[in-house]
């Protein structure tokens, strides 16, 4: 029977693929060349047996539940986000999407994250002059505590806003409305010695005759705006005339009036009209019970502030930029700064009672 060409080439490529592979098996490495293992069978010390307490110890920790732990800023949270900051009224350029930093502030200046501690929405157009506490310090004055601008603080010496008996001190709401100038004429008119002791006449030109006062030696009060006749210097000066020639000596001797309290004191030249700057003070307090009130203090008396019972104030100098005061007790002084009206915005709105209409 004739074989087909098929069938022989199929007889071909078989042998060949047999005599490959005869190849291949004949020239490959044998295992015990390539691991170097000559034997399966175990040698050496038989391995000690695990105890019981080992592996439990080693399962174990796969069988504990792991507890978070806290790390600084960011309480237990366990994972733990950037946040970022949404606010077109202190961004107005647009770019008003940022990542929160701890310098981020308020419109007003207050710290951001200063408000988030306390849990209040800095979002909130009206937070600057809210009183969660009810205290009468608004959020702006207890952040700022003292401060003159927001912006230069960083809240380490903030008060409480949620703490009622955390706030900046009442003396420190204290303010200069303005003040009245009150001058009057003073002279020393006379001066004479009675029973061996040299007094003083004082003529004040705007108080009726019932209101002078008589002769007075050093020592004696004024009776008027708590003045005290202090020293008297002599001084008897020889002058020329210059149309006549002719000299003549005149009296130049002086005479203080003081007020010993605040320290203070104006000299008088005998015979010579003066006018003795006097001024009272209007004083108002940044408190929301305050508002429209004023406290009239000259100077040199003192004065209780709202609020302060207990204190006493008197008034040192009053100037354009404010007024100086001395605590009657610790004798320390302390400037009241002149009022900036914008200040009255910082001032808690009171609450309308309940049942009235505003």
């Amino acid at each position: 029977m004739k074989k087909s060409p098929e069938s022989i080439i199929l007889a071909v490529a078989l042998l060949l693929l047999a005599l490959v592979a005869g190849y291949l098996a004949w020239s490959f490495p044998a295992l015990e060349d390539i691991t170097g293992v000559k034997s399966t069978t175990a040698t050496g010390k038989t391995p000690p047996k695990l105890k019981q307490e080992e592996l439990e110890a080693n399962v174990a920790p796969w069988n504990t539940t792991p507890e978070w732990k806290a790390q600084p800023d960011y309480g237990n949270r366990p994972f733990i986000s950037d946040q970022y900051l949404f606010y077109p009224s202190v961004y107005p350029d647009g770019e008003y999407i940022r990542k929160m930093g701890k310098v981020a502030r308020t419109p007003s200046g207050v710290l951001i994250n200063w408000y988030q501690k306390y849990q209040l929405d800095f979002t909130n157009s009206n937070v600057d002059r809210e009183d969660p506490d009810n205290d009468g310090f608004s959020n702006l004055t207890e952040f700022k505590n003292g401060a003159a601008k927001a912006e230069e603080c960083d809240g380490s010496k903030s008060t409480n806003p949620r703490d009622p008996t955390s706030h900046p001190s009442y003396l420190s709401r204290l303010r200069l409305d303005k003040y009245d100038s009150r001058p009057f004429h003073i002279q020393f008119r006379g001066k004479e010695q009675l029973n061996g002791v040299l007094n003083f006449q004082i003529y004040l030109k705007d108080a009726p005759s019932s209101k002078q006062p008589g002769f007075k030696k050093t020592g004696d009060p004024l009776g008027f705006e708590d003045y005290v006749i202090g020293d008297y210097h002599e001084n008897i000066v020889t002058e020329k005339n210059a149309n006549t020639g002719i000299e003549s000596q005149i009296d130049k001797s002086t005479l203080e009036l003081v007020k010993p309290k605040i320290h203070f004191k104006i000299t008088l030249t005998y015979r010579q009209e003066i006018d003795s700057p006097e001024s009272t003070a209007n004083i108002v307090m940044l408190m929301p019970s305050e508002i429209g009130k004023e406290i009239k203090v000259p100077r040199g008396t003192t004065f209780t502030p709202p609020f302060m019972g207990g204190s006493e104030y008197l008034v040192i100098d009053i100037k354009d930029t404010g007024v100086v005061l001395q605590d009657t007790k610790t004798q320390q002084e302390v400037t009241i700064p002149k009022l900036d009206p914008a200040e009255w915005n910082e001032v808690p709105v009171p609450a309308t009672p309940a049942g009235t209409s505003k």
